[in-house]
């Protein structure tokens, strides 16, 4: 059975915070900071090994001196909101897009930077309030930034089975939750909410093909914990590096990680990148959607820059792209569709779409 995407959900806070919100003198600190680490890499020629590191590079070199890094504004939930709060609105919103009762989910996978309590995942909440069945298969999909592409795959295994006939992915990015506001993070990630319902498709749309990637010599490059101990010591809980060597690495990586990946998945689709007209990406800088673009070679493919106006909104990139995509008439049917994502630990993904085929 083939599986696409029925619908999607968004939604975006209110609340817009700009770049002038932070104090002149905070912002100068990053700047310093964010022009000495490029200048590092600028003067150690040796660590650039691919033409994907000497990319990179570049595109870091020539925001040296904006540590918002091509951010103009970012969304923040509204205060005693959570993650769930957002997620219910997104869910909503795909299940009308879909057309399809909350009653015929089969399965729903979902996943939040920031839920509210820890060994007790907020699937729970959005299976009562949506109204879904009780035998509704629901659990949580923790891969950070590349959740979204690990729902899909295993949503579309259970779908093409026949065990069920639609699945509800829901992500959310509550960053505003984490970052102090000293934290350079606290500007170069916003909140958001989206959700997709998949289901059946008709012969030559939906998944194509997909490939996974991961590599644990990553897993210290970006935690979330007590800085210097873990989540459970005692202290406040923000993201770091515990490893900015390996940090530095995981992002030097990001562009040669999506190129093999999508080849990977096209490979696996027997689609040509040729065919590729839209392609979505993590956005956690201004650049990179379009340096990976380009590093593929998928001169065709129209995109979205999300993260001038909403940061990185994390597990949400990918899908916010692709529902913007739609509304805005840049997504039609019968469009190729590719997608990069990596998450934290580390993983990163490439899956290739037919769009369309769901009525």
């Amino acid at each position: 059975m083939n599986v696409g995407i029925h619908g999607l959900g968004i939604h975006l806070p209110k609340t817009i915070r700009t770049n002038d919100w932070w104090p002149q003198s905070t912002v100068e600190k990053w700047r310093q900071k964010a022009t000495a680490a490029v200048m590092r890499g600028l003067q150690s020629p040796d660590e650039i090994t691919t033409e994907g590191q000497r990319r990179t590079l570049e595109a870091m070199a020539a925001l040296r001196d904006d540590p918002f890094l091509g951010c103009r504004e970012r969304r923040v939930i509204d205060q005693g909101q959570g993650s769930a709060d957002v997620e219910l609105l997104a869910a909503r919103d795909a299940l009308a897009d879909a057309q399809v009762e909350a009653k015929e989910i089969g399965l729903l996978l979902t996943y939040s930077t920031t839920p509210r309590y820890a060994l007790a995942p907020e699937f729970g909440l959005l299976h009562r309030e949506l109204g879904l069945p009780r035998n509704c298969i629901s659990t949580s999909v923790d891969a950070v930034c590349n959740a979204f592409a690990m729902q899909l795959t295993l949503a579309a295994q259970m779908v093409a089975s026949g065990r069920v006939r639609y699945a509800l992915l829901v992500q959310a990015s509550i960053h505003s939750r984490l970052a102090t506001d000293d934290d350079l993070t606290s500007a170069l990630v916003g909140d958001a909410a989206t959700a997709l319902v998949i289901g059946p498709a008709a012969d030559g749309y939906g998944v194509l093909g997909y490939a996974h990637g991961t590599d644990g010599d990553f897993h210290r490059g970006l935690v979330c914990s007590v800085p210097g101990g873990t989540w459970y010591d005692e202290g406040r809980v923000m993201p770091w590096s515990p490893d900015a060597r390996v940090g530095r690495r995981m992002v030097l990586s990001l562009a040669d990680w999506s190129k093999q990946i999508v080849e990977d998945a096209l490979a696996d689709a027997r689609v040509d990148r040729k065919e590729v007209a839209f392609y979505a990406s993590h956005q956690p800088t201004r650049w990179l959607r379009e340096l990976t673009r380009d590093h593929l070679g998928l001169d065709n493919a129209r995109g979205i820059d999300t993260f001038p106006w909403m940061a990185n909104v994390m597990c949400c990139n990918v899908p916010l792209q692709l529902a913007l995509g739609t509304r805005e008439g840049l997504l039609r049917d019968g469009d190729c569709v590719a997608t990069f994502s990596g998450g934290a630990g580390v993983t990163w993904s490439g899956i290739v779409i037919r769009w369309g085929g769901c009525a």
